[in-house]
């Protein structure tokens, strides 16, 4: 691992921010941090960069503990939520600042700084200063200057949280394409689980200190081991009482009851239900257009949960009465979650 965490704890006052830590990152990954506010996730960044110190626990690098090697002699490039550009600098200036910290030769300064300009698809904007730019292109500056003195490790904190949504979206390809371009070994915070989801090669989900799962995208998401990463990811709803729908009577050491609005079929009465004697009658509570969806709030008896319908299928309207299947729903048992199928169809009809 190119970038590990061995039992890291931190603690601020009586506040313990990490609770052993422990994960390590493959070269060349870009990973998501990814937790609701205070889960810790913005620590663990800080503490990697050197911004922060652990009490207890190794930070290796390179199979090398850096505990006490302060930040600047760590590798690593910050980019931070709110750009941090100077204002009295052009682009260029801010670019090569920390080369000419390092006090690297004129010439060599020029030359990396205009290929990274390029890099970020900045070329021609050399001279321009910040207010000169839009949120999107002054991030790219932020990116390129993190970049410049050619870090081990790039660190982002929170780096599309200032941007608009349209151009969010486009910053996430790019930042994925650059990541892959350079090989960077590349970590980023953000509570956005679409976010994690389309730039992230793993995730790392934290959650008051502690990390409780690390994987691949579709791992977290299909298979999530926690209890919290259950009611976490995706956009899950819970069952006041699971045994209102059929085929989930029998589970053992139940606590809580996670549905997905993908695990649920929402039919009307006028259409063919292929699961009809393991159907519920529900009630449409509320609807919300999505764009591509249409969103459904959806009674049955004391649970009330979210489904999706498409826009090719005729529209539902709020209070009719629906039939409805569901697939599968997560179990969680003290800290533990597992998905249970529904016993009535077989395992090859399911759609993820």
């Amino acid at each position: 691992m190119y970038v590990e965490l061995k039992h890291i704890n931190k603690n601020y006052g009586n506040f313990q921010a990490s609770k052993d830590v422990s994960f390590g990152i493959e070269q060349g990954k870009l990973v998501a941090l990814l937790g609701p506010s205070g889960s810790g996730k913005t620590t663990i960044l800080r503490m990697i960069a050197g911004l922060e110190h652990p009490n207890s626990g190794e930070i290796l690098i390179d199979g090398k503990v850096v505990n006490d090697i302060p930040a600047t002699k760590r590798g690593i490039g910050f980019v931070f939520q709110s750009y941090a550009l100077f204002r009295y600098m052009t682009v260029f200036d801010n670019v090569a600042f920390g080369l000419e910290i390092q006090k690297v030769p004129k010439d060599e300064i020029k030359k990396r700084v205009l290929e990274l300009i390029e890099l970020v698809g900045l070329k021609g904007m050399e001279k321009r200063y910040p207010n000169q730019l839009s949120g999107g292109q002054r991030q790219r500056v932020a990116f390129a200057r993190a970049l410049a003195p050619n870090p081990s490790i790039l660190l982002l904190d929170e780096p599309f949280a200032a941007i608009d949504a349209k151009v969010r979206q486009e910053l996430r390809s790019w930042l994925k394409n650059m990541i892959e371009k350079l090989g960077v070994t590349s970590i980023f915070v953000t509570h956005d689980q679409d976010e994690a989801i389309e730039v992230a090669d793993e995730i790392i989900i934290t959650n008051k200190g502690r990390v409780e799962q690390k994987g691949t995208p579709i791992e977290v998401y299909q298979n999530p081991k926690t209890a919290f990463t259950a009611s976490f990811f995706g956009q899950p709803s819970e069952l006041v009482d699971y045994k209102q729908f059929n085929t989930f009577k029998d589970l053992k050491n139940v606590d809580k009851v996670f549905v997905r609005p993908e695990f649920v079929k929402v039919t009307k009465k006028s259409e063919q239900q292929f699961y009809k004697t393991s159907a519920v009658e529900g009630v449409i509570e509320q609807i919300f257009f999505r764009g591509n969806t249409l969103e459904l709030v959806v009674r049955v008896g004391d649970n009330v949960f979210t489904a999706r319908r498409g826009l090719d299928e005729e529209l539902v309207e709020i209070g009719e009465k629906v039939d409805i299947f569901l697939y599968r729903i997560f179990v969680t048992s003290g800290d533990e979650a597992h998905l249970v199928q529904n016993q009535s169809i077989r395992e090859e009809s399911l759609v993820i």
